[in-house]
């Protein structure tokens, strides 16, 4: 009994400790998973191209400021525009010119292309400093040339120039000075001239005793300074001699006492001499001084009846051994001879030939009295020799013709010595 009720009582008390006892927390729900949204790459921005550096033509010129101006504002205004990928730099070429090419373009510091007259070219495809371009001449652009201008860049059989104008020395006179006096025809109408103005306190000439000046007296008394048919050297020739005496004798008397090109001139310049023997190259410096001039051929000898036959010249455009981008140089070359504007303002402004057909039957060339002028005499001249030999002729000959004008030499000694200098020069380049 006493145990029963013992059970009974230990029942009774878990009872009552169970229901003391805390109630269970329940667990909670795990979260729901954190759905992120989908990454979306930055846009993917392409770096900047970067901008192609320009094909450089570097080409250097010997022009005086006037001629030079009209194509360095040419470049800006026209080529830059039709080529913005060839960036041209157009120099004054360091003196002097031609020492500095022979000495630049081996070297790899020289220019791509150069311009001179057509004279030069023997003296360099010798020297293996020129770059033909027969390979990129079609004949749609040859035929754009005068015949005989484009063939003056031919030496041969190898094309190396194009050409850009034609130029001869001819007659110049301020219009102002001369007055209503008749334009003279023959050199005694000259002579009187110049007396006349000689009395009265001016020079009666501008003329520079350069070979290219002097040569059209020269062939009108039958002489030459060198022959490239007969290969001939005839600075001493009797013909050559003939000329120097009647030169001396027409001229000097009326002429500054300085015969050399800076001091002969000014004279023409600074209107202190009514008349001139020079080229188109001089033009835009007389329209600069503010002078009207005008232009014919040279006056007829009146003791041989014959009139002068100077040089002409082809202005041209040669590419070196040295070019670094042919393609964009001989694309300057194109524009630079067949630009028409700047042919036409060439000839206009400076009075330069042109040997483009298309500048030729221009209404503004056919009527300027100026080009004319300078056209009449390109008919009656000769072209200038390219062969190497005659390079070797110019810098003795010009010291001869100043010896001769300053009476350092008389006209045999100066021209015999001449003779002798560059037949040992010559020796030397064959």
């Amino acid at each position: 009994m006493k145990v029963r009720k013992l059970m009974v009582i230990s029942v009774l008390f878990a009872l009552v400790l169970a229901g003391c006892a805390p109630a269970a927390t329940p667990t909670p729900a795990p979260p729901p998973p954190t759905v992120l949204p989908p990454t979306v790459p930055p846009p993917t921005v392409p770096p900047p191209t970067p901008t192609p550096a320009k094909r450089v033509v570097v080409v250097w010129h010997g022009d005086a400021e006037p001629v030079a101006r009209i194509t360095e504002n040419l470049i800006q205004t026209e080529f830059n525009k039709l080529y913005p990928d060839i960036e041209v730099k157009y120099e004054l070429a360091p003196e002097p010119f031609k020492e500095k090419l022979l000495v630049a373009i081996p070297a790899g510091t020289g220019p791509d292309l150069f311009e001179w007259n057509h004279d030069w070219i023997g003296t360099f495809v010798k020297a293996g400093l020129l770059e033909p371009i027969d390979d990129l001449v079609t004949v749609k652009l040859e035929e754009q040339f005068v015949e005989s201008a484009f063939k003056a860049g031919q030496y041969e059989g190898r094309l190396y120039t194009l050409p850009i104008s034609a130029e001869a020395g001819a007659f110049a006179w301020n219009k102002d000075l001369l007055g209503s006096r008749p334009v003279p025809k023959t050199t005694d109408e000259l002579v009187a001239l110049m007396a006349e103005f000689k009395a009265q306190g001016y020079y009666g000439i501008s003329f520079p005793m350069v070979p290219f000046l002097a040569s059209g007296f020269i062939h009108a008394y039958g002489g030459w300074l060198w022959d490239d048919a007969t290969k001939t050297l005839g600075v001493n020739s009797p013909g050559t001699k003939m000329a120097m005496e009647w030169m001396l004798k027409t001229f000097k008397p009326y002429m500054s006492d300085d015969p050399s090109w800076d001091p002969q001139v000014v004279l023409f310049t600074e209107k202190k001499a009514p008349f001139a023997v020079n080229g188109p190259w001089m033009t835009g410096s007389w329209r600069d001084a503010g002078i009207d001039f005008g232009i014919a051929p040279l006056p007829e000898i009146s003791e041989i009846g014959r009139k002068p036959e100077p040089y002409m010249g082809v202005k041209s455009i040669y590419m070196t051994k040295g070019v670094r981008d042919k393609e964009a140089a001989f694309t300057f070359m194109v524009w630079a001879t067949t630009s028409r504007e700047r042919i036409l303002q060439r000839a206009t402004q400076l009075g330069y030939i042109p040997v483009l057909k298309e500048a030729l039957v221009l209404p503004e060339i056919q009527e300027d009295p100026i080009i004319s002028g300078f056209a009449q005499q390109v008919a009656l001249g000769r072209p200038m020799s390219s062969s190497p030999e005659m390079v070797a002729v110019w810098g003795p000959f010009d010291e001869a013709l100043r010896a001769i004008f300053t009476g350092a030499k008389p006209v045999d000694k100066a021209l015999d010595d001449a003779q002798a200098e560059i037949l040992e020069a010559i020796k030397e380049i064959q």
